[in-house]
């Protein structure tokens, strides 16, 4: 038998900006919401569009980051089902600060810049939810800078790994390793960094029992190894 889908008030409901909210403020705004799907590697905005809509992961994964001029890319991180992203523009009114693409085929409810708007004048609650999200964000953004300049390239991806691992990692039995389902290219992209300088570090630490590698994934075997690595133990 198969399992029925949530619905968007139930989707809406479980997000950490409507916990303790009454049920009513996230049917009132789920009853407006549009339905995105994005194809894997689907581009849903560019840096500079105007953003005047807030999204809800309800299936997949987006990336959001940058394109330098040389075509390096830079990822600020991924969002999966369950969490918000584009509030930063729907907020002020101003561009979108990045790019947003669909990292696998990806579903999402689009809920306009009026409706969210009006939702937190009416409910102080979710404005102050939203607030909390931003400040973990930017939280998030000044780690990303202290690691670059303080950590060494093999301390910068044990940290990614172990984030990843947290986020989108697979693990069927808690205590067993966890598998990411990522290319290196991709973990090398998300950081900013080539494929060969990610590949020399996970060799070496596949060699010492670290990690495992295959096809489009990386397992992490010793979590307490990576930790090390971040203490310089």
């Amino acid at each position: 038998m198969s399992l029925k889908r949530p619905n968007r008030s139930d989707l809406l409901a479980r997000t950490p900006m409507f916990q303790g909210v009454p049920a009513e403020r996230p049917e009132a705004l789920a009853a407006r919401a549009g339905m995105v799907k994005l194809a894997a590697r689907e581009l849903l905005f560019s840096k500079g569009d105007r953003g005047d809509r807030l999204y809800l992961v309800t299936a997949g994964m987006i990336r959001v980051g940058v394109v330098s001029a040389d075509g390096r890319e830079v990822s600020y991180g991924l969002i999966g089902p369950g969490h918000l992203f584009g509030e930063i523009a729907v907020l002020d009114n101003g561009p979108r600060t990045a790019d947003a693409s669909a990292l696998d085929p990806s579903e999402l409810l689009a809920f306009e810049r009026r409706d969210v708007l009006a939702l937190l004048e009416q409910t102080p609650e979710c404005a102050l939810r939203l607030i909390s999200i931003l400040c973990q964000r930017i939280r998030h953004a000044d780690q990303l800078l202290e690691d670059i300049f303080f950590l060494s390239l093999p301390g910068r991806l044990a940290r990614q790994l172990l984030a990843l691992g947290d986020s989108i990692g697979h693990q069927p039995v808690s205590g067993d390793p966890v598998t990411i389902r990522m290319s290196q290219q991709a973990v090398a992209d998300h950081m900013g960094i080539s494929r060969e300088s990610v590949n020399k570090v996970l060799s070496k630490w596949e060699q010492c029992g670290l990690v495992s590698l295959w096809r489009g994934q990386i397992t992490i075997r010793d979590r307490t190894g990576l930790d090390r690595l971040l203490t310089g133990e």
